[in-house]
Protein backbone atom coordinates (compact mmCIF):
# COMPACT_ATOMS: atom_id res chain seq x y z
CA UNK A 1 0.00 0.00 0.00
CA UNK A 2 1.44 3.18 -1.13
CA UNK A 3 -0.38 6.49 0.09
CA UNK A 4 1.00 8.87 -2.44
CA UNK A 5 1.15 8.63 -6.40
CA UNK A 6 4.40 7.40 -8.32
CA UNK A 7 6.52 10.79 -8.70
CA UNK A 8 7.49 8.83 -12.16
CA UNK A 9 3.85 9.05 -13.12
CA UNK A 10 1.64 12.62 -13.75
CA UNK A 11 -1.86 13.43 -13.90
CA UNK A 12 -4.17 11.05 -15.51
CA UNK A 13 -6.21 13.17 -18.24
CA UNK A 14 -9.03 11.52 -20.96
CA UNK A 15 -8.66 7.85 -21.81
CA UNK A 16 -4.54 7.97 -21.53
CA UNK A 17 -1.74 9.13 -19.22
CA UNK A 18 0.19 11.87 -20.51
CA UNK A 19 4.05 10.87 -19.43
CA UNK A 20 6.59 12.62 -20.28
CA UNK A 21 9.66 10.52 -21.61
CA UNK A 22 13.51 11.83 -20.99
CA UNK A 23 14.84 13.40 -24.07
CA UNK A 24 18.22 11.17 -24.10
CA UNK A 25 15.60 7.97 -24.84
CA UNK A 26 14.01 9.45 -27.11
CA UNK A 27 16.68 11.02 -29.30
CA UNK A 28 18.47 7.25 -28.58
CA UNK A 29 15.56 6.00 -30.03
CA UNK A 30 15.92 8.06 -33.67
CA UNK A 31 19.19 7.28 -34.10
CA UNK A 32 18.33 3.64 -33.52
CA UNK A 33 15.51 3.77 -36.37
CA UNK A 34 17.72 6.00 -38.79
CA UNK A 35 20.67 3.06 -38.12
CA UNK A 36 18.16 0.23 -38.93
CA UNK A 37 16.69 2.04 -41.52
CA UNK A 38 20.44 2.65 -43.17
CA UNK A 39 21.34 -1.06 -42.63
CA UNK A 40 17.99 -1.98 -43.83
CA UNK A 41 18.41 -0.02 -47.25
CA UNK A 42 22.31 -0.08 -47.88
CA UNK A 43 23.23 -3.60 -46.99
CA UNK A 44 22.20 -7.31 -47.97
CA UNK A 45 21.29 -8.94 -45.64
CA UNK A 46 18.40 -11.06 -46.65
CA UNK A 47 16.23 -11.70 -43.03
CA UNK A 48 13.36 -9.49 -42.30
CA UNK A 49 16.48 -6.79 -40.74
CA UNK A 50 13.11 -4.41 -40.32
CA UNK A 51 11.94 -6.32 -37.06
CA UNK A 52 14.54 -4.53 -35.78
CA UNK A 53 11.79 -1.95 -35.22
CA UNK A 54 10.51 -3.08 -32.59
CA UNK A 55 13.46 -2.38 -30.51
CA UNK A 56 13.00 1.50 -31.31
CA UNK A 57 9.47 0.97 -29.94
CA UNK A 58 10.31 -0.58 -26.86
CA UNK A 59 13.18 2.41 -26.07
CA UNK A 60 10.94 4.85 -26.97
CA UNK A 61 7.52 3.87 -25.80
CA UNK A 62 7.86 2.37 -22.47
CA UNK A 63 5.29 3.87 -20.40
CA UNK A 64 4.41 6.14 -22.78
CA UNK A 65 0.94 7.67 -23.83
CA UNK A 66 -0.81 6.25 -26.60
CA UNK A 67 -0.42 9.54 -28.94
CA UNK A 68 3.35 8.58 -28.30
CA UNK A 69 3.02 5.27 -29.21
CA UNK A 70 1.28 5.47 -32.29
CA UNK A 71 3.41 7.86 -33.48
CA UNK A 72 6.32 5.80 -33.47
CA UNK A 73 4.90 2.63 -34.43
CA UNK A 74 3.92 4.94 -37.74
CA UNK A 75 7.59 6.01 -38.32
CA UNK A 76 8.89 2.54 -37.94
CA UNK A 77 6.04 1.28 -40.37
CA UNK A 78 6.90 3.79 -42.85
CA UNK A 79 10.49 3.23 -42.73
CA UNK A 80 10.00 -0.57 -43.21
CA UNK A 81 8.06 0.40 -46.19
CA UNK A 82 10.20 2.99 -47.40
CA UNK A 83 13.21 0.76 -47.64
CA UNK A 84 11.70 -1.45 -49.20
CA UNK A 85 10.28 0.77 -51.85
CA UNK A 86 13.77 2.22 -52.23
CA UNK A 87 15.80 -1.28 -52.73
CA UNK A 88 13.11 -3.59 -54.57
CA UNK A 89 11.23 -0.89 -56.53
CA UNK A 90 8.19 -2.54 -58.62
CA UNK A 91 10.30 -5.58 -59.02
CA UNK A 92 10.24 -7.42 -55.73
CA UNK A 93 10.27 -10.86 -55.00
CA UNK A 94 7.36 -12.44 -53.14
CA UNK A 95 10.12 -13.68 -50.32
CA UNK A 96 11.21 -9.99 -49.75
CA UNK A 97 7.53 -9.17 -49.48
CA UNK A 98 7.03 -11.42 -46.84
CA UNK A 99 10.15 -10.18 -45.02
CA UNK A 100 8.23 -6.61 -45.24
CA UNK A 101 4.80 -8.29 -44.08
CA UNK A 102 6.99 -9.87 -41.04
CA UNK A 103 8.10 -6.78 -40.21
CA UNK A 104 5.48 -4.74 -40.13
CA UNK A 105 3.20 -7.70 -38.26
CA UNK A 106 6.44 -7.50 -35.46
CA UNK A 107 5.45 -3.99 -35.32
CA UNK A 108 1.54 -4.31 -35.00
CA UNK A 109 2.35 -6.81 -31.96
CA UNK A 110 4.63 -4.76 -30.11
CA UNK A 111 1.92 -2.12 -30.42
CA UNK A 112 -0.91 -3.98 -29.68
CA UNK A 113 1.61 -5.24 -26.67
CA UNK A 114 2.58 -1.65 -26.02
CA UNK A 115 -1.14 0.23 -25.69
CA UNK A 116 -2.44 -3.09 -23.22
CA UNK A 117 0.40 -2.45 -21.03
CA UNK A 118 -0.59 1.36 -21.16
CA UNK A 119 -3.90 0.70 -20.28
CA UNK A 120 -2.99 -1.83 -17.40
CA UNK A 121 -0.26 1.18 -16.10
CA UNK A 122 -3.42 3.38 -16.08
CA UNK A 123 -6.02 1.72 -14.11
CA UNK A 124 -3.41 0.66 -11.83
CA UNK A 125 -2.62 4.52 -11.94
CA UNK A 126 -6.06 5.29 -11.10
CA UNK A 127 -6.70 3.07 -8.42
CA UNK A 128 -3.45 4.18 -6.48
CA UNK A 129 -4.82 7.52 -6.95
CA UNK A 130 -8.35 6.63 -5.83
CA UNK A 131 -6.61 4.90 -2.81
CA UNK A 132 -4.41 7.47 -1.83
CA UNK A 133 -7.88 9.93 -2.00
CA UNK A 134 -9.96 7.33 -0.35
CA UNK A 135 -7.00 7.79 2.81
CA UNK A 136 -6.37 11.39 2.81
CA UNK A 137 -10.13 11.97 3.18
CA UNK A 138 -10.58 9.24 6.17
CA UNK A 139 -10.61 11.21 9.84
CA UNK A 140 -8.57 8.34 11.04
CA UNK A 141 -4.42 8.88 11.11
CA UNK A 142 -2.95 6.13 9.13
CA UNK A 143 0.71 5.47 8.95
CA UNK A 144 3.22 2.58 7.72
CA UNK A 145 5.41 0.40 10.17
CA UNK A 146 8.61 -1.02 9.37
CA UNK A 147 8.67 -3.86 11.81
CA UNK A 148 11.21 -6.18 10.15
CA UNK A 149 14.70 -4.66 12.30
CA UNK A 150 12.27 -5.49 15.67
CA UNK A 151 11.42 -8.83 14.04
CA UNK A 152 15.25 -9.52 13.53
CA UNK A 153 16.45 -8.25 16.89
CA UNK A 154 13.82 -10.64 18.76
CA UNK A 155 14.98 -13.43 16.29
CA UNK A 156 18.63 -13.11 17.68
CA UNK A 157 17.06 -13.04 21.12
CA UNK A 158 15.05 -16.45 20.59
CA UNK A 159 18.35 -17.47 18.96
CA UNK A 160 20.67 -16.56 22.01
CA UNK A 161 18.47 -19.20 24.35
CA UNK A 162 15.77 -16.65 25.60
CA UNK A 163 12.70 -18.68 25.57
CA UNK A 164 10.54 -16.48 28.04
CA UNK A 165 10.35 -13.51 25.94
CA UNK A 166 7.63 -11.27 28.28
CA UNK A 167 10.43 -12.08 31.42
CA UNK A 168 13.29 -10.91 29.48
CA UNK A 169 11.87 -7.68 28.38
CA UNK A 170 10.94 -6.70 32.31
CA UNK A 171 14.39 -7.92 33.06
CA UNK A 172 15.88 -5.77 29.89
CA UNK A 173 14.41 -2.56 29.58
CA UNK A 174 16.76 -1.33 27.39
CA UNK A 175 16.12 -3.47 24.88
CA UNK A 176 12.32 -2.21 24.39
CA UNK A 177 13.95 1.33 23.78
CA UNK A 178 16.64 0.13 21.33
CA UNK A 179 13.94 -1.99 19.09
CA UNK A 180 11.61 0.89 19.20
CA UNK A 181 14.20 3.45 17.59
CA UNK A 182 14.29 0.44 14.95
CA UNK A 183 11.11 1.12 13.47
CA UNK A 184 10.85 3.29 11.03
CA UNK A 185 7.79 5.25 9.26
CA UNK A 186 7.61 4.27 6.03
CA UNK A 187 4.35 6.56 5.33
CA UNK A 188 1.44 8.81 6.08
CA UNK A 189 -1.93 10.07 5.47
CA UNK A 190 -2.97 14.03 5.34
CA UNK A 191 -4.82 12.92 9.09
CA UNK A 192 -1.60 11.87 10.12
CA UNK A 193 0.07 14.54 9.16
CA UNK A 194 -2.93 17.16 11.21
CA UNK A 195 -2.61 15.53 14.05
CA UNK A 196 0.78 15.46 14.66
CA UNK A 197 1.30 19.15 13.14
CA UNK A 198 4.17 18.17 10.37
CA UNK A 199 3.48 20.53 7.24
CA UNK A 200 4.74 17.13 4.90
CA UNK A 201 5.64 13.53 4.39
CA UNK A 202 9.03 14.41 4.14
CA UNK A 203 9.09 16.70 7.66
CA UNK A 204 7.31 13.58 9.74
CA UNK A 205 9.11 11.83 12.08
CA UNK A 206 11.82 8.69 10.27
CA UNK A 207 10.90 6.72 13.44
CA UNK A 208 8.70 5.28 15.51
CA UNK A 209 10.72 6.31 19.02
CA UNK A 210 10.54 9.89 17.26
CA UNK A 211 7.24 10.82 19.03
CA UNK A 212 6.97 7.74 21.58
CA UNK A 213 7.71 9.63 24.91
CA UNK A 214 10.32 7.95 27.15
CA UNK A 215 8.03 6.42 29.47
CA UNK A 216 5.89 4.61 27.10
CA UNK A 217 4.73 1.24 27.82
CA UNK A 218 2.62 0.15 24.91
CA UNK A 219 5.78 -0.86 23.31
CA UNK A 220 6.61 -3.86 25.44
CA UNK A 221 3.22 -5.69 24.29
CA UNK A 222 4.16 -4.30 20.69
CA UNK A 223 7.04 -6.57 20.90
CA UNK A 224 4.99 -9.59 22.03
CA UNK A 225 2.48 -8.79 19.55
CA UNK A 226 5.61 -9.46 16.63
CA UNK A 227 7.13 -12.26 18.09
CA UNK A 228 3.38 -14.51 18.58
CA UNK A 229 2.35 -12.27 15.12
CA UNK A 230 -1.15 -11.67 16.17
CA UNK A 231 -3.99 -10.99 13.93
CA UNK A 232 -4.36 -7.55 15.81
CA UNK A 233 -2.60 -5.81 17.90
CA UNK A 234 -4.43 -2.81 19.70
CA UNK A 235 -2.87 -0.14 23.05
CA UNK A 236 -3.82 2.97 24.42
CA UNK A 237 -0.71 5.14 24.49
CA UNK A 238 0.76 8.65 24.15
CA UNK A 239 2.31 10.74 21.52
CA UNK A 240 4.30 13.72 21.02
CA UNK A 241 2.92 16.31 18.53
CA UNK A 242 5.71 18.52 16.51
CA UNK A 243 4.91 21.09 19.14
CA UNK A 244 5.45 18.76 22.05
CA UNK A 245 2.39 18.37 23.07
CA UNK A 246 0.68 14.82 23.97
CA UNK A 247 -2.15 13.50 22.49
CA UNK A 248 -3.88 10.49 23.80
CA UNK A 249 -4.42 7.99 20.93
CA UNK A 250 -5.60 4.16 20.14
CA UNK A 251 -3.57 2.64 17.54
CA UNK A 252 -4.53 -0.63 16.17
CA UNK A 253 -2.37 -3.04 13.55
CA UNK A 254 -2.63 -6.05 12.33
CA UNK A 255 0.62 -8.72 12.60
CA UNK A 256 -0.86 -11.78 11.32
CA UNK A 257 1.84 -14.17 9.55
CA UNK A 258 0.20 -13.79 6.17
CA UNK A 259 1.21 -10.06 6.10
CA UNK A 260 4.78 -8.60 5.39
CA UNK A 261 6.35 -6.84 8.33
CA UNK A 262 7.80 -4.28 6.07
CA UNK A 263 4.64 -1.79 5.65
CA UNK A 264 1.93 -2.42 8.75
CA UNK A 265 -0.89 0.41 7.95
CA UNK A 266 -1.92 1.15 11.54
CA UNK A 267 -5.19 2.83 12.29
CA UNK A 268 -4.37 5.96 14.91
CA UNK A 269 -7.41 7.03 16.80
CA UNK A 270 -6.96 10.80 18.68
CA UNK A 271 -8.76 9.74 22.16
CA UNK A 272 -8.37 13.21 23.62
CA UNK A 273 -11.95 14.01 23.46
CA UNK A 274 -13.04 10.61 25.01
CA UNK A 275 -10.73 11.53 27.74
CA UNK A 276 -12.44 14.70 28.19
CA UNK A 277 -15.70 13.23 28.01
CA UNK A 278 -14.48 10.89 30.85
CA UNK A 279 -12.97 13.63 32.94
CA UNK A 280 -16.26 15.62 32.66
CA UNK A 281 -18.14 12.66 33.50
CA UNK A 282 -16.27 12.08 36.48
CA UNK A 283 -16.68 15.67 37.58
CA UNK A 284 -20.36 15.35 37.38
CA UNK A 285 -21.02 12.53 38.87
CA UNK A 286 -18.95 13.62 41.63
CA UNK A 287 -21.14 16.71 41.83
CA UNK A 288 -24.12 14.50 41.36
CA UNK A 289 -23.09 12.67 44.57
CA UNK A 290 -22.43 15.60 46.58
CA UNK A 291 -26.58 16.72 45.57
CA UNK A 292 -27.34 13.11 46.22
CA UNK A 293 -25.85 12.80 49.65
CA UNK A 294 -27.48 16.58 50.82
CA UNK A 295 -30.93 15.23 49.45
CA UNK A 296 -30.59 11.80 51.33
CA UNK A 297 -29.39 14.50 53.80
CA UNK A 298 -32.91 16.63 53.98
CA UNK A 299 -35.25 13.37 53.57
CA UNK A 300 -33.31 11.76 56.79
CA UNK A 301 -33.70 14.90 58.77
CA UNK A 302 -37.58 15.17 57.41
CA UNK A 303 -38.09 11.92 58.10
CA UNK A 304 -36.70 12.22 61.77
CA UNK A 305 -38.50 15.41 62.67
CA UNK A 306 -41.66 12.88 61.18
CA UNK A 307 -41.03 10.54 63.51
CA UNK A 308 -40.67 12.13 66.67
CA UNK A 309 -43.53 14.72 65.71
CA UNK A 310 -45.80 11.91 67.52
CA UNK A 311 -44.46 10.90 70.66
CA UNK A 312 -43.40 14.63 71.63
CA UNK A 313 -47.09 15.25 70.65
CA UNK A 314 -47.57 12.53 73.64
CA UNK A 315 -45.26 13.93 76.16
CA UNK A 316 -46.61 17.65 75.96
CA UNK A 317 -50.10 16.08 76.25
CA UNK A 318 -49.15 14.30 79.46
CA UNK A 319 -46.74 17.28 80.84
CA UNK A 320 -50.12 19.72 80.02
CA UNK A 321 -52.27 17.00 82.36
CA UNK A 322 -50.17 16.66 84.58
CA UNK A 323 -49.81 20.41 85.15
CA UNK A 324 -53.57 20.28 84.87
CA UNK A 325 -54.74 17.89 87.46
CA UNK A 326 -52.23 19.56 89.90
CA UNK A 327 -53.48 23.01 89.35
CA UNK A 328 -56.85 22.28 90.60
CA UNK A 329 -58.09 23.72 93.64
CA UNK A 330 -57.88 20.63 94.85
CA UNK A 331 -54.73 18.62 93.06
CA UNK A 332 -55.77 15.64 92.08
CA UNK A 333 -52.10 13.75 92.64
CA UNK A 334 -53.58 10.45 91.88
CA UNK A 335 -53.84 11.45 88.30
CA UNK A 336 -51.35 13.72 88.30
CA UNK A 337 -48.99 10.75 88.95
CA UNK A 338 -50.91 8.88 86.05
CA UNK A 339 -49.94 11.41 83.97
CA UNK A 340 -46.32 11.80 85.06
CA UNK A 341 -45.40 8.19 84.35
CA UNK A 342 -47.15 8.62 80.77
CA UNK A 343 -44.86 11.03 80.14
CA UNK A 344 -41.67 9.22 81.53
CA UNK A 345 -43.30 6.65 79.08
CA UNK A 346 -43.46 8.86 76.12
CA UNK A 347 -39.80 10.06 76.94
CA UNK A 348 -38.39 6.46 76.27
CA UNK A 349 -40.67 6.16 73.58
CA UNK A 350 -38.48 9.03 71.92
CA UNK A 351 -35.53 7.34 72.59
CA UNK A 352 -36.33 4.53 71.43
CA UNK A 353 -38.13 6.17 68.02
CA UNK A 354 -34.50 7.70 67.85
CA UNK A 355 -32.62 4.76 68.05
CA UNK A 356 -35.02 2.83 65.22
CA UNK A 357 -35.10 5.76 62.73
CA UNK A 358 -31.24 5.71 62.99
CA UNK A 359 -31.01 2.03 62.50
CA UNK A 360 -33.53 2.55 59.43
CA UNK A 361 -31.70 5.35 57.99
CA UNK A 362 -28.48 3.28 58.13
CA UNK A 363 -29.92 -0.01 56.42
CA UNK A 364 -29.04 -1.86 59.86
CA UNK A 365 -30.74 -4.90 60.80
CA UNK A 366 -33.68 -4.57 63.06
CA UNK A 367 -34.14 -5.96 66.32
CA UNK A 368 -36.06 -8.79 65.47
CA UNK A 369 -38.07 -11.06 68.59
CA UNK A 370 -41.26 -12.36 68.80
CA UNK A 371 -43.80 -9.94 68.98
CA UNK A 372 -47.46 -10.38 69.55
CA UNK A 373 -49.49 -8.51 67.46
CA UNK A 374 -52.92 -8.68 69.72
CA UNK A 375 -50.34 -7.31 72.50
CA UNK A 376 -48.98 -4.81 70.35
CA UNK A 377 -52.06 -3.46 68.48
CA UNK A 378 -53.90 -3.21 71.73
CA UNK A 379 -51.11 -1.03 73.90
CA UNK A 380 -51.39 1.21 70.69
CA UNK A 381 -54.74 1.53 70.50
CA UNK A 382 -54.47 2.40 74.25
CA UNK A 383 -51.71 4.75 73.90
CA UNK A 384 -53.24 6.57 71.11
CA UNK A 385 -56.84 6.76 72.54
CA UNK A 386 -56.18 9.72 74.37
CA UNK A 387 -54.65 11.49 70.93
CA UNK A 388 -58.14 10.55 68.98
CA UNK A 389 -60.80 11.17 71.70
CA UNK A 390 -59.01 14.50 72.11
CA UNK A 391 -60.17 15.21 68.17
CA UNK A 392 -63.66 14.14 68.51
CA UNK A 393 -63.02 10.48 67.12
CA UNK A 394 -62.97 6.75 68.35
CA UNK A 395 -60.88 4.15 68.16
CA UNK A 396 -61.93 0.47 67.88
CA UNK A 397 -59.86 -2.94 67.77
CA UNK A 398 -61.48 -6.57 67.10
CA UNK A 399 -59.52 -9.59 66.72
CA UNK A 400 -59.68 -13.24 65.42
CA UNK A 401 -57.49 -14.24 66.98
CA UNK A 402 -55.55 -13.68 70.60
CA UNK A 403 -52.51 -15.02 69.94
CA UNK A 404 -51.13 -13.72 66.44
CA UNK A 405 -46.86 -13.70 66.87
CA UNK A 406 -44.29 -12.60 64.60
CA UNK A 407 -40.99 -12.04 64.43
CA UNK A 408 -40.25 -8.27 64.10
CA UNK A 409 -39.21 -5.58 65.86
CA UNK A 410 -41.81 -4.41 68.64
CA UNK A 411 -41.10 -0.46 68.45
CA UNK A 412 -40.70 0.07 64.63
CA UNK A 413 -44.31 -2.12 63.76
CA UNK A 414 -45.66 0.15 66.96
CA UNK A 415 -44.86 3.04 65.11
CA UNK A 416 -46.29 2.08 61.97
CA UNK A 417 -49.73 1.70 63.39
CA UNK A 418 -49.46 5.23 65.33
CA UNK A 419 -48.23 6.54 61.81
CA UNK A 420 -51.37 4.81 60.03
CA UNK A 421 -53.69 6.16 63.00
CA UNK A 422 -52.42 9.82 62.76
CA UNK A 423 -53.27 8.99 58.89
CA UNK A 424 -56.51 8.27 59.71
CA UNK A 425 -57.13 11.05 62.20
CA UNK A 426 -56.04 13.64 59.05
CA UNK A 427 -58.36 12.18 57.12
CA UNK A 428 -61.30 12.82 59.29
CA UNK A 429 -60.68 16.52 59.79
CA UNK A 430 -63.34 17.69 58.14
CA UNK A 431 -65.94 19.67 60.74
CA UNK A 432 -69.10 18.07 59.05
CA UNK A 433 -68.03 14.37 59.94
CA UNK A 434 -71.02 13.32 61.72
CA UNK A 435 -68.62 9.58 63.13
CA UNK A 436 -65.07 9.14 63.05
CA UNK A 437 -63.98 6.51 63.73
CA UNK A 438 -60.78 4.41 63.44
CA UNK A 439 -61.57 0.45 63.43
CA UNK A 440 -58.10 -1.84 63.64
CA UNK A 441 -59.29 -5.76 62.88
CA UNK A 442 -56.70 -8.23 63.24
CA UNK A 443 -56.82 -11.84 61.58
CA UNK A 444 -54.75 -14.92 60.87
CA UNK A 445 -55.11 -16.66 57.63
CA UNK A 446 -52.46 -20.16 57.58
CA UNK A 447 -48.95 -18.42 57.45
CA UNK A 448 -50.34 -14.65 57.03
CA UNK A 449 -51.35 -12.38 59.24
CA UNK A 450 -53.45 -9.53 58.37
CA UNK A 451 -53.69 -6.16 60.16
CA UNK A 452 -56.86 -3.57 58.82
CA UNK A 453 -56.83 -0.10 59.41
CA UNK A 454 -60.03 1.84 58.38
CA UNK A 455 -61.16 5.69 58.92
CA UNK A 456 -64.32 7.02 58.13
CA UNK A 457 -63.25 9.58 55.69
CA UNK A 458 -63.52 10.90 51.83
CA UNK A 459 -61.43 8.13 50.93
CA UNK A 460 -58.99 8.65 48.29
CA UNK A 461 -59.05 9.03 44.16
CA UNK A 462 -57.77 6.44 42.32
CA UNK A 463 -54.93 8.24 40.91
CA UNK A 464 -53.27 8.77 44.22
CA UNK A 465 -52.96 5.75 45.75
CA UNK A 466 -49.57 4.36 44.65
CA UNK A 467 -48.03 7.86 44.60
CA UNK A 468 -48.71 7.83 48.51
CA UNK A 469 -46.00 5.86 48.84
CA UNK A 470 -43.69 8.03 47.51
CA UNK A 471 -41.34 9.86 49.85
CA UNK A 472 -42.72 13.60 50.16
CA UNK A 473 -45.73 13.16 47.63
CA UNK A 474 -48.70 14.53 50.13
CA UNK A 475 -52.69 15.79 49.33
CA UNK A 476 -52.53 17.25 52.41
CA UNK A 477 -51.99 21.54 52.66
CA UNK A 478 -49.79 20.92 55.20
CA UNK A 479 -47.37 17.66 55.38
CA UNK A 480 -44.13 16.37 54.77
CA UNK A 481 -45.43 13.21 52.96
CA UNK A 482 -43.42 10.71 54.19
CA UNK A 483 -45.44 8.98 56.50
CA UNK A 484 -46.71 6.16 54.27
CA UNK A 485 -43.01 5.67 52.66
CA UNK A 486 -42.14 5.18 56.04
CA UNK A 487 -45.00 2.73 56.68
CA UNK A 488 -44.07 0.93 53.71
CA UNK A 489 -40.40 1.05 54.87
CA UNK A 490 -40.66 -0.85 57.60
CA UNK A 491 -43.43 -3.44 56.44
CA UNK A 492 -40.95 -4.62 53.90
CA UNK A 493 -38.24 -4.98 56.27
CA UNK A 494 -40.73 -7.23 57.83
CA UNK A 495 -41.08 -9.02 54.67
CA UNK A 496 -44.03 -7.93 54.30
CA UNK A 497 -46.94 -5.63 52.20
CA UNK A 498 -49.00 -3.03 52.80
CA UNK A 499 -51.92 -1.73 50.49
CA UNK A 500 -54.45 1.22 49.95
CA UNK A 501 -57.98 0.82 48.56
CA UNK A 502 -61.36 2.67 49.43
CA UNK A 503 -63.75 0.75 52.05
CA UNK A 504 -67.51 -0.34 49.78
CA UNK A 505 -68.86 1.78 52.94
CA UNK A 506 -66.54 4.94 52.17
CA UNK A 507 -63.46 6.05 53.91
CA UNK A 508 -59.75 4.30 53.35
CA UNK A 509 -58.92 1.00 54.05
CA UNK A 510 -54.69 -0.11 54.76
CA UNK A 511 -54.27 -3.27 54.36
CA UNK A 512 -51.05 -5.15 56.01
CA UNK A 513 -49.70 -8.54 55.81
CA UNK A 514 -47.13 -9.79 57.85
CA UNK A 515 -45.48 -13.44 57.61
CA UNK A 516 -46.64 -15.47 60.70
CA UNK A 517 -45.66 -17.79 63.17
CA UNK A 518 -47.23 -20.86 62.99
Amino acid sequence: MAFAADPAASMVAGTGVSRSLPVTRQVAAALLAVAIFWADTFTDFGSAFATLYVLVLLLACNRAARAHIFGWSAVCALFTVASFAFVHGMTAHADATLRMVISLGANAVTTGLLLHRQAVDDRATRGERRHEDTLNSLAVAIWEHDFRPVAAAIAAVRAAGVEDLPAFLDENPDFIVSARSLVRITDVNETALDLMGVPSKQAFFEHLSDFLPESDASFRECILAIDERRDMFQAETQVRAANGEPIDIFVAFSLSPDRGLDRVPGSIFDIRQRKRLEMTVERTRSELDKVQRSAALGAMSAMIAHEINQPLTAVQGFAFSAQRWIERDVPDLDEARQALAGLHDAVLNVHEVMQRVRNLVGNSQTENAPVNLHTLIRNTVSFASRDVEAQGARISFSHCAPDVMILGDRVLLKHLLLNLVANALQAMETPSREEKLIEIDLSLAGNQASIIVRDTGPGLPASTREKLFEPFFTTKPVGMGLGLSICRSIVELHDGQITLANHPEGGTRVSLTLPARV
